[in-house]
């Protein structure tokens, strides 16, 4: 243990000594987490889960100012909230390095992690080169819940590999927590699948160091084919935002979408299950995303200053193929929102979407417009299909996988030559194929 590792112990243990002298430094009863929920430029926030009702505190300092401790104040979790809380560290500043650990009803965990606060760049140096873990389906194999001769998830070693790439962000593109139908009548049923799926990601510091974002896709949602009018539906909202904090940060939408910067980059995260009806008849039109979403994602694309502006869906956005966990089955949906970026000229489009068990890359080519990429991330630790059924004609050769798989994005380049790069890993850390698209790719010129 270095030196300033000790002088903090030292110091929570004179601390806690002082008024009861009882105590001491012990292994905190986490079930769960911490977790890096959110991270801006002067703010930090963490999440964790208790096992039982606690009173909880993070305890965090500069790490080269080990002296100067921060206490967050303290939050009761309680069995009615999954045994969860979300705090904010609101004295952050932009390019240090933190280090935190977590008090549980008095006694301090003797586990310290620690992370990077942005670098703010702006108007004083190039902006800075990026690497961004993007996941897909994750399936948690749990005894007495799987169907006779078969396994439809494993391959849990994938989260040391993104691991050991140091990603400045992880991303979850959807099926963060593959509910089953045992899960999907109740509340406490949500709960306990979203505890169990994220209790297999070790190691610990891939969440607890690394900022972690998520957005939601079917199976992270409920009854097979339901929609805006699930039973259930404001159950499942609440199940995946007390796992998914940031997700609530639009509160007038009756939906999980919101932005992230990083870098010269921008994430804009789409719901495409709080506003779907798919259940039509040939005389009404299927809606995937809403009106009131797709006007929210236009507003927030025009007044963005990011280079890239990276789309995250939770279904595929391009793929022309009309099956109902694509955009494509509500079509004329999916035409007001192709035409609407191409009407305002939108630069530095770029998408990602999740809830696939097989990846690929999807271009649609303009005549008048510059082309748009869709990059749809195959299956984490759930089983991918064997045989694709969809024809889908944009799909780039080559690109089409069909494995366990994670997604390394970087953004980088000079100044003048930005461009993504995409490389997709095996299981087994192998390169299954890579692209690179330069940001002049996706300019329009007048």
């Amino acid at each position: 243990m270095n030196r300033k590792s000790l002088l903090f112990i030292s110091f929570i243990t004179s601390f806690l000594l002082l008024p009861l002298s009882l105590s001491k430094l012990i292994a905190t009863p986490l079930l769960n987490g911490p977790m890096l929920s959110d991270l801006t430029y002067r703010e930090a926030q963490i999440w964790i889960q208790t096992e039982s009702p606690s009173l909880v505190a993070i305890h965090y300092f500069e790490t080269e100012s080990a002296d100067k401790i921060f206490i967050t104040p303290s939050i009761k979790t309680d069995e009615a909230n999954a045994c969860v809380a979300n705090f904010v560290l609101s004295k952050i500043e932009p390019n240090k390095s933190y280090t935190y650990a977590i008090e549980i009803d008095g006694s301090m965990s003797s586990k310290e992690y620690t992370f990077n606060s942005l670098n703010y760049y702006y108007e004083k140096e190039p902006a800075p080169n990026v690497k961004i873990a993007i996941l897909g389906t994750h399936y948690g194999v749990e005894q007495g819940f799987e169907p006779p001769y078969r396994r439809l998830g494993d391959g849990y070693s994938i989260f040391e590999k993104v691991y050991e790439a140091q990603p400045n962000l992880v991303l979850w593109a959807g099926n963060t927590a593959h509910l089953r139908k045992s899960d999907v009548d109740s509340l406490s049923g949500y709960f306990k699948r979203y505890s169990f799926a994220r209790s297999l990601i070790q190691p610990k510091e891939l969440i607890a160091q690394i900022p972690n974002l998520g957005i939601w896709s079917y199976n992270d949602y409920g009854i097979a084919n339901s929609g805006k009018e699930m039973p259930l539906k404001h159950s499942a909202q609440k199940a995946f935002s007390k796992f998914w904090p940031k997700t609530r940060s639009v509160e007038h939408q009756d939906a999980f979408c919101y932005t992230h910067k990083i870098s010269d980059a921008e994430f804009f995260f789409l719901d495409v299950q709080s506003q779907r009806n798919t259940n039509t008849s040939v005389y009404e039109e299927s809606t995937i995303l809403g009106k009131e979403q797709i006007e929210w994602l236009k507003n927030a694309l025009l007044v963005s200053t990011a280079k890239f502006k990276i789309i995250v869906s939770g279904a595929p956005v391009l793929n022309p193929s009309k099956t109902e966990k694509n955009l494509s089955f509500a079509n004329n949906e999916k035409e007001e929102l192709i035409d609407l970026l191409k009407i305002y000229k939108i630069p530095g489009l770029f998408f990602i979407s999740g809830g696939s068990y097989k990846g690929e890359l999807t271009r649609m080519v303009h005549s008048t417009h510059y082309n748009f990429f869709d990059l749809t991330v195959g299956p984490s630790t759930a089983m991918p299909i064997s045989e694709d059924k969809e024809l889908n004609f944009y799909r780039i050769p080559g690109t089409n996988t069909f494995e366990k798989q994670y997604t390394i994005l970087e953004i980088k380049g000079d100044e003048d030559n930005r461009f993504l790069d995409i490389q997709v890993f095996s299981l087994a850390g192998l390169e299954l194929w890579s692209r690179k698209i330069k940001a002049s790719e996706l300019t329009v010129f007048e």
